[in-house]
Formats: structure tokens, C-alpha cells, sequence
């Protein structure tokens, strides 16, 4: 029985034409993202492995870079390293080493790489550029961080003027009085000599000011006085060890952890570092130095620095379990005081939240957290976690050059020959004197 039916032909024809269609579409469509994932699949890993040792961030022999569109494009000491669409290209006569450049040094390609890297010039040489977009979760830290005061460069500002103003002295006494105006009020008295020496002293030393001192100020009738005496006061000793208690306090400053009560397993040498923060206030030291040492003044010269490695025992003191049974998580806790010694003191916040969520109140993420807290795994304050249920050393390191360190060794070493000498003729005269004395022991 014939059971065709013409209308069945006419669908059989339209749902043809409509796979041709969109096949053109999909080839039309796709011809760009294609050359893409040429260059993603093949290209790039052939650029990585053979080419971005010599020509990328690290090295750039004939400077030459390989590993951005950029540097490709404008080329080195020979010119453009490709030119789209050109078979010519130096990068494709270099691989074909037929000629005096022969690239990669270490041999040739596989038929296959070139085929696919001359594919590529020939197919226009794409190079992907992504638009790199933060995720969801963090673009309200982003907003944050462009909104909130603290993360904003610091304006200029003009001292306001004021007035009829015959009490400023200098630009922060403009402040001063233009809030003083603003509250409705008047500045102050100007204290007398005596009460003015002593409240300076106290606030530059913590001291009081000799009897000698106070007379000499009352009895000085210079315009520049009292600016001498402030000179003399910050020259004075007693200027960073008042000052430097305050940092200590920031930095958590203890001569002794009470629960590491043994020289392996306590900062028992931690008062060099209180020391030099003393003598870095009382050096004028800049402050963008004293921050670099603390942090990592064990590294910041290729020769050994004494002070810079004293400095860095800021990231000792801490307070962390001992691990007796889990030193693992010991080691991620001494991180994450290092992590918070270090945000609360050079940042002024508190970061340590952020190990286990992003900070609820301040725009920091989780991923800044262990983007910092990396450094500090990278690096240790322990020589080994050591066996669980004992305590963990401390690691103690030698405030002295190889040099020293060197002599030193030797001189132990001469010490230990002339103690073996030494004993060696001590056993010799005791010996003989035995024997000689056996003979009178029937004397006794």
C-alpha cells in the first residue's frame, strides 16, 4: 500500500534547509572564537614551553617578549617577532631554522607545532584579550574599598584662614582654632616657663625635669628656648625609651612567654628586638625603613644585616597552642598571628577575621587573607613542628656574618685541641703519680 504523502516531502526538505542554515551560521559564527581556541589548545603551550623562558617576564634575550600580544607585535633588537597573515614572519623563519636565527635553541619543533603555529600567523595571529571581572561576592568589597575614607589617597589641604587671627603660631594652630571657632570657644591661656618645661619633658621622656634644667629655661630669655629645649629632650636616650613603649605595646611585646619557660622553646633573646626599636626612634630612623625591617629586614640585603635580622623578631612574638596534638594546626595559628600582628600594625585593622569568611565590616576577603598569609607559610619561625605532646623550639639563628660565624668555628675547634691536649697530659701525671705512689701504699 502507497502511503506517501506529498506533504511529508515538504517537511523532509524544510528541516534540511534548516540544517544547512544553521551550519553556515555555526561556521560563520564561530570562525573567530576557532582561531581562539587555536591559539589556546595549541599555540600558547608551545609559546610556554619553548619560547617564554628566554622572552618573557623573567629574561628578555634581544629584547624580545613572546608571552603578550604587545611584545609580539613590536618585536625585539630584529623587528616584529610576527606580522599577521605573513609567512615571512621572523618567528616562523626561526623555527624553520633555515636560515642564520634557529629557534627554540634546544632543537626543532615537531611538524606538528609548526604546522600549528604557521596556522595560526596565516589565520591572522589572534591573540585573546579577557576582560578579567570580579566575582559576585566581591564586588561589594570593591565598592567598599572605593568609598570608605581609609583606602583613598590623602587630599592636599589648605590650612583654613582665619579672621583677626593673632594666636597662630603655625599651620596646625589654624587648625586648631578653626575648631575651636567652630565649637564656640577660646584657645587657652599661655601656660607659664615652669608648667610648660614640665609638661614636655613628661610627654618626651616620662620624666620629670631636673631642678637644674627648669632654671636653666626660666633663666633663658631666647626667642628659640623652648625649641632647644625640645631639641635636647629628642636627643636625649630617654626620648625612644618612652617612645618605643608604645610600639612595643602595638606589636605585643613580652620578655617571656611563661608557658615556653625553657631556652628551646622561648623568645628568650626578644629584648634585642625591644632595643632596637629604642635606638631606631632615638636614630631619626624613616619610617618606611622601620616598617621594610620588620617585616623582612632578613632579606632586604644580599649580605648578612644584624639589625635587620633582630628587627624581624616582631614575627616571634605571638601567642599560639604548642601543638601537642596537632601541630599542623599550629603552624596555620602562628600564620595567623603573624597575619594579624602585621594588618593591625602597619593597616590598622584587623584582618585575622578573614581566615574563615570575608570580613563583615571592613572590605578585605577571604582571598586577601590567605593571599598574605602565604608569605608567612613561605617562611618560619620554628626550625620543625617537632613530635606531638612536646613542645615546639623556637628558632634561634646567629646574629653574625659567615665570616665571624667562621672564625668562631675555628676558634672552638682550636679549643677543642688544646682541651684534648690538656687532658691528655692531665691522664699522663695522674697515672705516673699513681705509679709512683703504689709503691708507699703499704705506708697507709
Amino acid at each position: 500500500m502507497n502511503t506517501y504523502k506529498p506533504q511529508h516531502r515538504w517537511v523532509q526538505c524544510t528541516l534540511l534547509l534548516n540544517c544547512c542554515l544553521a551550519s553556515l551560521f555555526m561556521v560563520c559564527g564561530v570562525s573567530h572564537a576557532t582561531d581562539e581556541e587555536l591559539f589556546e589548545r595549541e599555540v600558547r603551550p608551545i609559546l610556554a614551553k619553548h619560547c617564554f623562558g628566554c622572552h618573557g617576564a623573567d629574561k628578555q634575550k634581544s629584547d624580545l617578549r613572546l608571552d603578550f600580544e604587545e611584545g609580539m607585535l613590536s618585536g625585539g633588537t630584529r623587528g616584529a617577532a610576527v606580522e599577521p597573515g605573513n609567512a615571512s614572519s621572523l618567528l616562523l623563519e626561526a623555527i624553520r631554522q633555515k636560515g642564520e636565527l634557529m629557534m627554540p635553541p634546544e632543537g626543532v619543533l615537531s611538524e606538528t607545532e609548526m604546522a600549528a603555529i604557521s596556522r595560526w600567523v596565516a589565520t591572522g595571529a589572534v591573540w585573546p584579550v579577557y576582560e578579567v571581572k570580579p566575582l559576585p561576592e566581591q564586588e561589594h568589597l570593591l565598592e567598599a574599598r572605593a568609598k570608605h575614607w581609609a583606602y583613598k589617597p590623602l587630599p592636599k589641604s589648605v590650612p583654613p584662614i582665619i579672621p583677626e587671627d593673632d594666636w597662630s603660631q603655625n599651620d596646625i594652630d589654624q587648625y586648631i582654632l578653626a575648631g575651636l571657632n567652630t565649637a564656640g570657644l577660646s584657645p587657652s591661656p599661655q601656660a607659664e616657663k615652669r608648667t610648660l618645661i614640665r609638661r614636655i619633658t613628661y610627654t618626651l621622656t616620662g620624666l620629670p625635669p631636673t631642678e637644674k634644667e627648669v632654671n636653666a629655661f626660666l633663666a633663658d630669655s631666647s626667642v628659640n628656648a623652648l625649641e632647644m629645649v625640645v631639641e635636647r629632650l629628642l636627643a636625649s636616650p630617654q626620648y625612644g625609651e618612652r617612645w618605643a613603649r608604645h610600639w612595643l605595646d602595638v606589636v605585643r611585646y613580652t620578655d617571656s612567654f611563661d608557658s615556653r619557660a625553657t631556652a628551646q622553646t622561648d623568645t628568650i633573646e626578644i629584648w634585642r628586638y625591644r632595643d632596637w626599636v629604642v635606638q631606631a626612634l632615638n636614630a631619626d630612623m624613616p619610617y618606611d625603613q622601620f616598617v621594610k625591617m620588620q617585616i623582612a629586614g632578613d632579606v632586604l640585603e644580599e649580605d648578612f644585616s644584624r639589625d635587620g635580622l633582630i628587627a624581624t623578631g616582631m614575627l616571634a612574638i605571638g601567642h599560639w597552642p604548642q601543638g601537642d596534638a596537632d601541630k599542623e594546626k599550629m603552624v596555620t595559628d602562628i600564620v595567623d598571628d603573624q597575619v594579624d600582628v602585621v594588618t593591625r600594625t602597619f593597616l590598622g585593622v584587623t584582618m585575622a577575621c578573614a581566615r574563615c569568611h570575608d570580613h563583615k565590616f571592613d572590605p578585605i576577603s577571604t582571598e586577601d587573607y590567605y593571599g598574605l598569609a602565604g608569605i608567612f607559610f613561605s617562611s618560619s619561625i620554628l626550625p620543625g613542628p617537632g613530635m606531638k605532646t612536646e613542645g615546639s623550639p623556637i628558632l634561634h639563628i646567629p646574629i653574625a656574618s659567615k665570616e665571624t660565624l667562621a672564625l668562631h668555628m675555628n676558634a672552638e675547634e682550636g679549643l677543642e685541641t688544646l682541651r684534648a691536649e690538656r687532658d691528655a697530659v692531665l691522664t699522663q701525671a695522674r697515672s705516673a703519680f699513681s705509679s709512683r705512689e703504689l709503691e708507699n701504699t703499704d705506708k697507709y
